[in-house]
């Protein structure tokens, strides 16, 4: 049904006159309920004898700018600056009836799109950042501009869309760098993780015969692990390497094993200079230098003197004795942990929220001292275990794993702003016949 004519002319006249309207100047502390002349104008004449569906549209879409005045992600100023559609967006509603039907109308999608853009404006920008002036000149174009042709709201929606890619293009320069060093994090990590079930695995396979000399066992879950994690990241572009860093912890487990017979002694005679040349190469990689290092080493090669000239097992300084098992314990036990670590705690709806998070959520984030700030979801790690967030412009980085993520928004510091249009947000409040929303 097309618009009552009347009306559309008075429309005409409201809008003409919108763009120097005082009435659309943001004031500190101002009832923003003042802002909707939508719903101040339902008891004008022009407004009382147009047709019953224009009526009922100009109801409808005053609850719909209401919801833009209450939502509490949209900054006070670009609350205004959005609410100035109100006019031109009523004629497009009448010109094409399905704006509260298809979310695909022009001038509904660019409201939303508007509205979306506008959570990422921060006040302390000021009215020259390029954000804010891109959406003032967007809503002016429309102000100066409209009249009856809808391809209007779609030329400036692809213009504006254009602007967010470019700066996003922008954002994403200052993040890669970042998302770069979190990602071969990530890659370190799970070698690591990799390399905690192969050495325990190497461990738990020994006979109870020939158990592993306690003071390699911290060596060999903290040093020579962090040695074949670096084999395994290394794999595809040094052949064999990852098979060599095995065999030689294979090799040194078996070097420190006691030497009853003359042939195993004559064995390790001839492989201790390519074992040892080994281990030095996986410990240079790994850049383990200092008095541990040294201590260790002097550690093996007492061990290696001894398989080589006694034929049975040396009588143990017990002090010694005990203080390396203390360490082969401690180290056992921290291993277990790191291996448990992946699975522990209970799984809930913080976590599920988490682990959906999609790059480009907004989030309001609370500081130790209470205060907030806004940020973005601007990059996943591809195992997810590495979250960065952001400001607009990719800076302010900082990272969090998919269970600190989750924590946050389990305690109320970080709080998830909603991602659904506000247009089809306020539609659906009021077809569930929701209670009208208090004006922030």
């Amino acid at each position: 049904e097309a618009a009552d004519p009347q009306l559309m002319g008075y429309l005409g006249d409201l809008q003409a006159g919108a763009g120097t309207s005082s009435a659309y100047q943001y004031l500190e502390g101002q009832d923003l309920s003042d802002q909707n002349v939508l719903r101040q104008m339902r008891d004008r004449e022009e407004i009382r004898r147009a047709p019953e569906l224009d009526r009922g549209t100009v109801d409808a879409l005053a609850e719909v700018f209401d919801f833009v005045f209450a939502d509490q992600a949209i900054p006070m100023q670009m609350k205004v600056v959005i609410g100035r559609l109100q006019i031109p967006v009523l004629k497009a509603a009448m010109i094409d009836r399905d704006f509260f039907l298809s979310a695909d109308h022009p001038a509904r999608k660019l409201v939303d799109t508007l509205a979306s853009a506008s959570i990422a404006w921060v006040p302390e920008k000021g009215e020259d950042d390029p954000l804010y002036v891109r959406i003032e000149s967007t809503v002016k174009r429309v102000l100066n501009e409209f009249e009856d042709d809808l391809a209007l709201f779609s030329e400036l929606l692809l213009e504006f869309s254009e602007f967010l890619f470019e700066t996003e293009q922008q954002a994403q320069q200052q993040i890669e760098p970042a998302a770069t060093q979190e990602r071969d994090k990530e890659s370190l990590d799970a070698a690591l993780a990799h390399a905690d079930e192969v050495v325990h695995a190497r461990i738990s396979a020994l006979p109870a015969t020939l158990p592993l000399a306690p003071f390699l066992t911290p060596f060999l879950t903290t040093q020579w692990r962090e040695v074949i994690a670096h084999a395994w990241l290394d794999a595809e572009t040094r052949p064999g390497h990852w098979e060599a860093a095995l065999a030689t912890m294979d090799l040194l487990v078996w070097s420190t094993q006691p030497k009853t017979h003359s042939d195993e002694r004559k064995k390790l005679v001839g492989v201790l200079p390519d074992l040892v040349r080994s281990i030095n190469a996986g410990l240079d990689s790994i850049n383990w230098t200092g008095d541990e290092r040294a201590t260790f080493t002097r550690r093996l090669i007492a061990t290696h003197m001894l398989a080589i000239r006694m034929n049975q097992p040396a009588p143990e300084d017990s002090k010694a004795a005990a203080l390396e098992a203390s360490a082969s314990q401690e180290a056992i036990d921290a291993l277990d942990q790191r291996r448990a670590g992946k699975l522990a705690g209970q799984v809930d709806q913080y976590d599920a929220m988490a682990q959906s998070l999609a790059r480009g959520t907004w989030f309001d984030v609370v500081q130790d001292d209470s205060s907030s700030h806004r940020c973005r979801l601007s990059w996943v790690s591809p195992m997810r275990t590495r979250l960065l967030f952001t400001n607009r412009d990719g800076f302010d980085a900082f990272v969090r794993s998919e269970r600190e993520v989750a924590a946050m928004l389990r305690e109320g510091r970080l709080g998830m702003i909603d991602q659904v249009p506000i247009v089809s947000r306020a539609i659906d409040k009021l077809m569930a016949g929701g209670a009208e929303p208090e004006v922030a």
